[in-house]
């Protein structure tokens, strides 16, 4: 009998390890670990299974953001044995951004690729990134990306909604204004109505510097300026080229208000789904696109600012006083924000500290 009781314990003992076992196992694939351990270019990837992903976009098809989706799309396919291919769908043929990142959360889309902002969208902390003049230069604007205080936020994402960040590290042209009138101080804003995207802090921001707000279609931005139904919008640089938003305003504003990025979001469930190779060739891929994209958009912006100028429209830069009195009242609506519960209290100053 103790024999048989012995035995019995053993067993179960046994079937308990091999359960724990098959739980650690899950947990690493669960992690979303990006394969930086493997050796991709002596994988054998033939043992993987295939993947059809669609990376959806709103940029225009010659927009340097769809050029360096299309990058990153062939340098997946070529390195991972044709086991991913990628087809891109760029100017909102899938529909605007918001409608993208809901289906990359549900899992309807694969991947959508725009606007780092539009993670504020859905995780409350990131509202914050999105207030005009918050980053003071590129650098600062590198190691806020770099930092735990983005980590977090795109943790958040993947908890909440289920969407991975898979490249953060595509640095767009700082954002400035096309508008019908010169803009050089605060009051020039003061009854103009702009387009903004749906983004709460945006649009808060742009209240605060006496603008009218209206919240228009990427796509349909050119059509509504043209019409007159707003007076201006804001874009990072080489968008006010390839979109065309320069025609009907001829007036562009360097007011650098933004520094954004734009990100590679996936849905989290199927990156799960890739093997460790694929992972590791699928990041790198994106950072190698965002790398690309980095420094082509440079050249390209100081190219796009010639051709617009040959074409009639003149560029405007604020004084750095000016810059300070529209920082100033974006700082106090910010703290009223922050007090009504908006991101994180101390989340907007932690953010300016980086740069010090």
């Amino acid at each position: 009998m103790k024999r048989k009781l012995v035995c019995m314990c053993f067993g179960m003992a046994v079937f308990s390890m091999l359960l724990s076992g098959c739980g650690e196992d899950k947990s690493k694939k669960d992690t979303g670990d990006s394969g930086a351990d493997v050796d991709a270019e002596a994988y054998d990837f033939s043992q993987d299974k295939s993947f059809d992903i669609t990376a959806g976009g709103i940029q225009a098809a010659e927009d340097t953001v769809t050029l360096a989706m299309q990058k990153m799309a062939d340098e997946v396919k070529e390195k991972s044995g044709g086991t991913i291919t990628i087809s891109v769908s760029p100017a909102a043929q899938l529909g605007d951004a918001t409608s993208q990142m809901e289906a990359v959360s549900l899992g309807t889309q694969e991947v959508f690729v725009d606007a780092g902002s539009w993670l504020s969208t859905f995780v409350d902390d990131a509202q914050v990134t999105s207030m005009f003049f918050l980053f003071h230069d590129e650098d600062h604007y590198r190691k806020f990306l770099e930092s735990g205080i983005n980590a977090d936020m795109e943790q958040q994402l993947i908890d909440q909604q289920g969407i991975r960040v898979v490249a953060n590290n595509w640095l767009r042209s700082p954002r400035s204004i096309a508008c019908k009138k010169e803009i050089t101080e605060l009051g020039d804003l003061k009854g103009l109505k702009m387009r903004v995207p749906d983004i709460k802090s945006y649009m808060e921001s742009a209240t605060a510097l006496g603008l009218g707000t209206a919240q228009v279609a990427w796509g349909e931005t050119y059509l509504a300026l043209q019409q007159g139904v707003v007076d201006a919008c804001e874009s990072p640089l080489d968008s006010i080229y390839t979109m065309k938003f320069y025609e009907p305003t001829k007036q562009v504003t360097l007011t650098e208000h933004i520094r954004d990025n734009a990100a590679v979001y996936m849905n989290d469930e199927l990156y799960g789904e890739l093997s460790d190779a694929q992972r590791k060739v699928l990041t790198e891929a994106a950072k190698n696109a965002g790398d690309w994209y980095t420094e082509e958009v440079k050249k390209v912006s100081e190219e796009y600012k010639k051709t617009m100028e040959e074409e009639g429209t003149d560029f405007t830069t604020p004084s750095d006083e000016a810059i300070q009195e529209m920082s100033d009242v974006i700082a106090q609506k910010a703290a009223e924000l922050e007090e009504s519960g908006a991101w994180k209290k101390g989340l907007f100053e932690d953010i300016k500290a980086l740069a010090e």
